[in-house]
């Protein structure tokens, strides 16, 4: 492999010569390598900075330093350049070697973009910021992206899916229970209602938190993640609470714990209601995606629900590190 020598405040540092990256991420690619696979971070905020420094500071940010770093952020926020972003979030608690990944990566872009050396780590892609800006309103825009494009599409599918359940189901009768012993019967529609109505509150309150995950930058710089993103962002209101407190975050991730509750519950309730087939109860069938066993033929085990149930463990896991 071929390299060049890159500077920084440590002296020289060899970064592998096919890549954008420089001195700072190949010193955290080398001091910490543990983790399992490359952690992906918010990509929209730089080109954001570099759009409110050019109206705030037009002398420094000009208009041709502004056109190399927005192509260079496209290109990131594309994924062409994945390549290039090698660090695992298990390194300083401040993200300084993430953050300065993204500042290095797009100079050396926007350099090669601009046929000459046009830009800086420091002085134009991380201008006015530091780790102590950027981490904290990234985690911010990945929550709220996250919650709003991934996971609310997910959960409403899932929410009309037993809303169509009830309506197929409104006729069969079949035995409720308490402490899993026989109680009163029930229509199976009623009990898919009492999981869909779970998810439904879980969606609302994922959405009370909403409003304030979307803080921690300064006007500027919200206005512009507001334009790239399509979602609403605000500057907070005290910045030491907000470099200080990730309280908002700890509310958001609350919201997600119970929807993991809930969601073990549900899975827990079909494959326990699809146990046997000859001495469980039976009550329904789960579909046949894959072989349940290697030595008993024709064995179906609820793989779908186990695999809910262990998310479920993850998410109530990442909730007591958030916490």
């Amino acid at each position: 492999m071929e390299y060049r020598i890159e500077h920084d405040s440590m002296g020289e540092v060899k970064v592998p010569a096919d890549r954008y990256w420089a001195a700072q991420t190949e010193r955290s690619h080398e001091n910490f390598k543990i983790g399992v696979g490359i952690e992906t971070m918010p990509r929209e905020l730089k080109k954001a900075a570099a759009v409110a420094n050019n109206r705030l500071k037009p002398e420094k940010m000009t208009d041709e330093k502004l056109a190399a770093i927005r192509e260079a952020c496209d290109e990131v926020i594309s994924g062409s350049l994945n390549d290039h972003f090698p660090l695992v979030v298990w390194q300083t608690g401040s993200g300084t070697q993430s953050n300065m990944n993204a500042n290095e990566v797009i100079a050396n872009r926007g350099n090669e973009i601009a046929g000459k050396k046009l830009l800086h780590p420091n002085d134009d892609i991380n201008m006015s910021q530091s780790s102590n800006d950027t981490f904290p309103t990234a985690m911010h825009i990945a929550a709220v992206i996250g919650i709003e494009d991934k996971l609310f599409p997910a959960l409403d599918l899932l929410i009309a899916t037993f809303r169509r359940l009830e309506s197929e189901n409104d006729d069969a009768v079949k035995c409720g229970r308490t402490h899993l012993q026989d109680a009163t019967p029930i229509k199976f529609s009623q009990e898919i209602s009492g999981w869909r109505t779970s998810l439904e509150r879980d969606r609302q309150m994922l959405e009370l938190s909403l409003p304030v995950l979307p803080k921690g930058f300064d006007v500027e710089v919200a206005k512009a993640v507001s334009d790239i993103t399509g979602k609403a962002f605000v500057t907070a209101g005290n910045k030491f609470h907000a470099l200080t407190s990730k309280d908002e975050l700890v509310f958001a991730h609350g919201a997600l714990k119970a929807l993991a509750a809930d969601m073990m519950k549900i899975a827990n309730d079909v494959r326990w209601l699809a146990s046997g087939p000859r001495d469980g109860l039976g009550e329904i069938f789960i579909p046949e995606n894959e072989p349940g066993s290697s030595i008993m033929p024709g064995k179906v085990n609820p793989t779908q629900c186990e695999q809910v149930t262990m998310v479920a463990v993850q998410v109530m896991g990442n909730d007591v590190a958030v916490g």
